[in-house]
């Protein structure tokens, strides 16, 4: 097997795993008939179903992290890096912010091995191994401390079309257990317009691939039997004006039952899911 050579760097690095309940943090824009709307930060519970608004500050919320203790978001506002105060509903930017816990990657983050397709490397919970892609046509299981390639799995689903993927940097993410990956390549029927993945969970034991769905933005939530995500952007009518506008929904995809339960159905654009610990 080709051996991938990692960084010591790279053993240094500590991931997080939530033990503790977990919330799901989305960056959303519900739209108005008049005036200006914006990205707000909301917070879905897995356990409750609850769906609520945490932010109102009128401007727009983007590309989330959690403190490890749930009390804070990181949040960026144009080309400012903001903090969210849940306990006193502030906001203020990161550099003049009183310290907090360590705040987790954010979503999408990724770390880079050499060998590795760029920015397709993914460290599991434990810290022992690495996923990644290797020419965008497999994804390979890295062990770190002995820095060699474990295993390697040919990427063999087909699209709807019937036809192999073409190579495309995979992009993998560990199950909470570290027995499966859910790996996303480029969707079928994905354009400029509406860029989306088309999910599949590979099964490290058996190195057997199950489709999943298709979207963006999906995130394993704790126990590893549903997985949150948006799903792909569509136009639709704007309520009270002439104009169309791109949506997207949340939703959840169950393992078990290969169900997909959209959370929302509203004409609003659904971005940038975190998961993170609860308060």
């Amino acid at each position: 097997m080709k051996r991938l050579v990692l960084p010591v760097s790279l053993l240094l690095i500590v991931v997080s795993r939530w033990a503790a309940a977990q919330e799901v943090i989305v960056s959303r824009r519900v739209y108005t008939p008049a005036g200006t709307s914006f990205h707000q930060l909301w917070v879905w519970s897995p356990d409750t179903a609850a769906f609520e608004q945490l932010t109102r500050a009128p401007r727009d919320h983007h590309d989330p992290s959690c403190a490890a203790d749930g009390t804070a978001i990181d949040f960026s506002s144009g080309d400012r890096r903001l903090r969210f105060d849940r306990g006193t509903a502030t906001e203020i930017a990161v550099d003049d912010a009183p310290p907090a816990a360590p705040i987790g990657r954010r979503a999408g983050e990724r770390i880079e091995v050499p060998g590795c397709d760029a920015g397709t490397a993914s460290q599991a919970h434990d810290t022992s191994r690495v996923a990644c892609a290797v020419h965008g046509e497999a994804i390979a299981v890295v062990e770190v401390r002995t820095q060699r390639e474990l295993e390697r799995a040919p990427f063999s689903p087909h699209s709807p079309g019937g036809y192999p993927y073409p190579p495309w940097p995979l992009q993998s993410t560990w199950a909470p257990d570290d027995a499966r990956l859910l790996v996303g390549t480029y969707g079928y029927g994905s354009s400029s317009t509406s860029s989306f993945l088309d999910y599949f969970v590979l099964d490290l034991a058996t190195r057997q691939w199950t489709r999943a769905f298709s979207g963006n933005y999906a995130a394993w939530l704790e126990g590893g039997g549903r997985i949150v995500f948006t799903t792909p952007r569509d136009l639709a009518p704007l309520p009270g004006t002439t104009k169309h506008v791109w949506t997207t929904q949340l939703a959840v995809y169950d393992l078990g039952t290969g169900v997909v339960t959209a959370l929302t159905s509203d004409v609003a654009n659904n971005e940038e899911v975190t998961v993170c610990p609860t308060r």
